[in-house]
């Protein structure tokens, strides 16, 4: 019998881990599916675009990690799931029995359609680091979306391209103000922070339209582009409206807080690829992910044994650590917010703690 977890998130790896240490049952496979050799740590994202991170210190072998825990690993992409008859289907037309299965896949980042011809992919998340070191080097640069990632990505460009002899035009454009997921104050502290850093800054304003050399927003602004980075938020996989298998609204799986698919005990999830059906408004970010990746593993093996799972309740506040360029960080904590190098050493050794767990 088979254990299949496919994508190598944060959740994953954590079962990897524990899998080495604590091997699984007798008579249980564990397999890893994964379309890439590689996890790329999206933490080291803003790091890597900047240049104070290489390659191979923002990425996990996962091929490594799965043969030091007994795990065979596949190279493949899961593109449906049969529930019926408990076999996946891959990209390589593979047929695949489980008896558990977990997905921990990530989310797309997918800009409309009739823009693709002039847009960055970035997600997959291996596609994430050629992908960028082409985009810091164009004219005319131009980031969509005003959160976390968004704010993020545009700072470590400008970053990189004044220390590089670049011009350091980059351009944010976003619908809302920057961060509205934060308190006020972070909002208008990263405002300053950007315009400061030479980043301009579109708030409340949104893309209407493009063409190969310039963008125009809804409110008649016409911006010049080289290429388009979009940054606006989530995209689920297609895999689970695909396979039939319960969904919210957006196509994510919906789970219960024991990490399960809604109805399906033997479907498991973790990360930005599922909704909680008790929590459906929980910011898809990395903090969640890896407090569900300390219980994966073990309500899977719960199940298995015809024990009761735990539930995963997600904390209230967290510590958020913002990369701004050149070596500070946006801190915030609840209401408390701070800007400054001190924040970005500690950002840096939490992502570097992080990263030696698996390297």
């Amino acid at each position: 019998m088979n254990i299949v977890l496919v994508g190598g998130g944060h959740a994953h790896l954590k079962c990897l881990l524990d899998i080495k240490m604590n091997k699984p049952f007798p008579n249980q496979n564990v397999l890893l599916i994964s379309p890439d050799r590689y996890q790329y740590y999206s933490g080291m994202f803003s790091g890597y675009t900047e240049g104070l991170y290489s390659i191979d210190e923002i990425r996990i072998d996962l091929k490594n990690m799965s043969e030091k825990a007994g795990v065979t690993f596949i190279e493949d992409k899961v593109t449906e799931v049969s529930v019926s008859d408990k076999t996946l289907m891959t990209k390589a037309g593979t047929s695949i029995p489980f008896s558990v299965v977990s997905f921990d896949t990530g989310s797309f980042v997918e800009g409309p359609s009739s823009f693709k011809d002039y847009l960055v992919q970035i997600k997959p998340n291996y596609l994430f680091a050629n992908k960028m070191k082409e985009f810091r080097e164009v004219e005319f640069p131009v980031v969509v979306g005003g959160g976390s990632s968004g704010v993020e990505i545009a700072l470590a460009i400008t970053a990189w391209r004044k220390k590089n002899g670049f011009p350091s035009n980059v351009a944010l454009i976003t619908s809302s103000k920057l961060l509205t997921a934060s308190s006020r104050k972070a909002s208008n502290l990263i405002r300053g922070i950007a315009l400061k850093k030479g980043l301009s800054v579109i708030e409340d304003d949104s893309v209407a339209n493009m063409d190969g050399s310039h963008v125009i927003t809804k409110n008649g602004r016409s911006l010049p582009h080289s290429r388009v980075l979009w940054l606006t938020g989530p995209s689920s996989p297609d895999i689970f409206k695909k396979s039939s298998l319960p969904c919210d609204r957006n196509g994510f799986l919906l789970a219960e807080r024991t990490l399960q698919a809604k109805g399906l005990p033997f479907i498991f999830g973790a990360g930005d690829c599922i909704t909680l059906e008790a929590f459906p408004d929980l910011p898809k970010n990395g903090v969640y992910a890896v407090r569900q990746a300390e219980l994966l593993w073990k309500n899977i093996k719960s199940y298995i044994n015809g024990e009761e799972c735990s539930t995963f309740t997600p904390q209230r506040h967290f510590l958020s650590l913002l990369s701004t360029g050149n070596k500070e960080a946006l801190l915030q904590y609840g209401r408390f917010s701070a800007h400054n190098k001190l924040a970005w050493k500690l950002k840096n050794k939490i992502d570097a703690d992080y990263m030696k767990k698996y390297i």
